[in-house]
């Protein structure tokens, strides 16, 4: 499957054109424009393969249950890889249907979506559809100015653009794919609070507890878990703007709330929740941290009455 992106669909749809309408060809004197070829819908999955339909079958209704339920319009905005701004008008809605491969749960954002589904009994598979291409980039010449330059502009439907598909799309299964890896997780949720909440030594430096139910670290997690944060990275520059929209650059103030926020950066660096991402000045959550604040957003915003139930 994956020599198909290698593959010159230009030239071998045209060939195969060729042979239903021979008066393409060249050769008839004729000189007519080729096709111009188009993908009106692209599916690309990531299967998940279990030994035996019991394996699937005691996990899958988890599964169902948190993509209704804990999936918010801002996670599926995430997936497919949507910035998360107030100028955002499109529609946006979750199904679920019973098929004759499986129970789907599919999430569209106008005409894309991004579905799961049982298939076969032994086979998760989670799924990308993409019919209108334009609000995804792809890194190719363009006019700028009376010059050509390489430039991000918006993808088209031309199957030259194949392989930057499957690229947001590959992305989108593996985003869904993680948010899912939360389910299932047989560990009590202190076990995955109580490690972070003692105080630690790391590289010879001692580093404060954690509270991650807490006012102020939920703050810092919730924000760490918003969509852009999670698509492109955050930094200090990043981190400052949100927590403190205030203040002016290149001000004392500035500088005092960078040092601020940079120990902040260390002190998950050091719990193993955000990982520098090399090369750069950015950061990322780790699989760790990913869970933990998870785990710690649903506790504090879920109702008192369900946890007593």
């Amino acid at each position: 499957m994956d020599d198909l992106l290698k593959r010159n669909w230009i030239g071998w749809l045209t060939c195969l054109a060729e042979r239903v309408n021979p008066w393409l060809d060249a050769k008839n004197g004729l000189s007519l424009a080729s096709y111009y070829w188009c993908i009106a819908q692209a599916e690309y999955f990531t299967d998940v393969m279990f030994k035996d339909v019991q394996n699937l079958r005691a996990i899958y209704p988890a599964l169902l249950n948190h993509a209704i339920n804990h999936f918010s319009a801002k996670d599926v905005l995430r997936f497919l890889q949507r910035r998360i701004t107030i100028r955002f008008d499109g529609d946006l809605k979750t199904v679920l249907k019973h098929r004759v491969e499986g129970v789907c749960v599919k999430h569209w954002i106008d005409d894309n979506s991004i579905k799961m589904y049982d298939k076969q009994g032994v086979v998760l598979r989670i799924e990308t559809t993409i019919n209108q291409p334009r609000p995804w980039k792809v890194w190719r010449r363009a006019t700028r100015n009376g010059k050509r330059v390489m430039a991000w502009i918006p993808m088209r439907k031309a199957v030259v653009d194949i392989r930057r598909r499957v690229e947001v799309s590959r992305a989108a299964n593996e985003r869904y794919l993680e948010a899912l890896a939360v389910v299932g997780e047989s560990l009590p949720a202190h076990k995955i609070l109580d490690p972070v909440s003692k105080r630690i030594i790391h590289n010879g430096r001692p580093y404060r507890p954690l509270h991650p139910v807490a006012p102020q670290d939920s703050d810092i997690f919730q924000l760490m878990s918003r969509g852009e944060f999670l698509l492109c990275h955050f930094r200090n520059k990043d981190l400052r703007a949100c927590l403190y929209p205030e203040t002016r650059s290149h001000t004392d103030a500035d500088r005092t709330i960078s040092a601020r926020v940079s120990r902040i950066l260390r002190l998950l660096r050091a719990h193993a929740l955000i990982a520098k991402v090399s090369k750069s000045n950015s950061y990322r959550l780790t699989s760790k941290g990913n869970i933990l604040m998870s785990v710690a957003s649903r506790l504090r915003h879920t109702n008192a009455l369900q946890l007593a139930a």
